[in-house]
């Protein structure tokens, strides 16, 4: 260059970025969830509770669960009435068997049976029970005692006082609750059948008036909010391969049906509320 003069040209660049810090972004998305967890229990808890709490009141009313379930549900206190119902035969033919069967709540009152039998005179055997000792329907108490245990469940807590350790508390207990409601599905949903060992013990079995023949057994249980009566009948293996013979006749519950759909909202709002939480713990 002229003058003897050099040019030295410098130049600054930006410093190279920060890599991320794993332990950061780890930092980041704990809180996130911790803050949505916290929402969460402040403002879905308590609505869906809120929710579910009024239709397990439904199902105390439609069943007179008032002396069982908790006096904060406020159900009135009620006693139930009798009803009878037809239950027609839904094997071989129509006369194969029918039944009366009268219900108070969980309790058969009476239950009237006419069962097609070959040797009884007619080709029919008729048979009426009025029971002097309790005969109730385990699946309807059973329905009863998870519905009510339910009513019992937490409140989700105070709204100013919620942390990971009250939001691991509800999520517990939802999952308590779920498990009770399923239980209480279940046993109207589900046949829960005696064997015939326990329907020969069965004292109710005994109170048939005349009293059942004794190569005839009859049990009553419920099935899809159906009451059953089935008749069980030993046969010459000749005849039956398994040396019995089934007859059933049924009549549908209709306020089982409506506990059924009570239930299956619960089911789904609580579940959707666990799903929620457990996303953020």
């Amino acid at each position: 260059m002229e003058g003897g003069h050099s040019l030295t040209i410098t130049t600054n660049y930006p410093p190279a970025p920060a890599s991320p810090n794993p332990q950061d972004e780890r930092d980041q998305i704990k809180a996130n969830r911790e803050f949505e967890n916290l929402w969460i229990q402040r403002n879905d808890v308590e609505t869906t509770l809120r929710s579910a709490l009024n239709h397990l009141k439904s199902c105390c009313v439609i069943l007179n669960l008032s002396a069982k379930c908790d006096e904060r549900l406020q159900v009135s206190m009620s006693h139930g009435t009798t009803e009878k119902y037809q239950l027609m035969s839904r094997t071989g033919s129509s006369d194969s068997l029918k039944a009366a069967v009268t219900l108070l709540d969980d309790n058969v009152i009476q239950a009237e049976v006419t069962i097609k039998y070959p040797k009884a005179g007619g080709g029919f055997f008729r048979a009426v029970a009025q029971p002097d000792v309790q005969w109730k329907l385990q699946q309807l108490q059973d329905l009863g005692n998870h519905i009510s245990r339910v009513t019992y469940n937490g409140d989700g807590g105070e709204k100013d006082h919620f942390n990971s350790t009250t939001g691991k508390r509800i999520l517990e207990e939802l999952k308590s609750t779920m498990n009770e409601i399923s239980l209480a599905r279940n046993s109207i949903m589900l046949p829960r059948k005696r064997s015939l060992l326990e329907l020969c013990y069965f004292p109710p079995t005994r109170k048939f008036n005349p009293p059942l023949p004794q190569d005839q057994l009859i049990s009553f249980y419920i099935s899809c909010c159906r009451l059953v009566c089935a008749s069980y009948q030993m046969v010459p293996k000749t005849v039956h391969p398994q040396g019995l013979s089934v007859f059933m006749a049924e009549s549908q519950l209709p306020h089982l049906d409506d506990v059924i759909k009570h239930l299956n909202i619960v089911m789904n709002i609580v579940q959707k509320l666990i799903s929620y939480l457990s996303a953020t713990m």
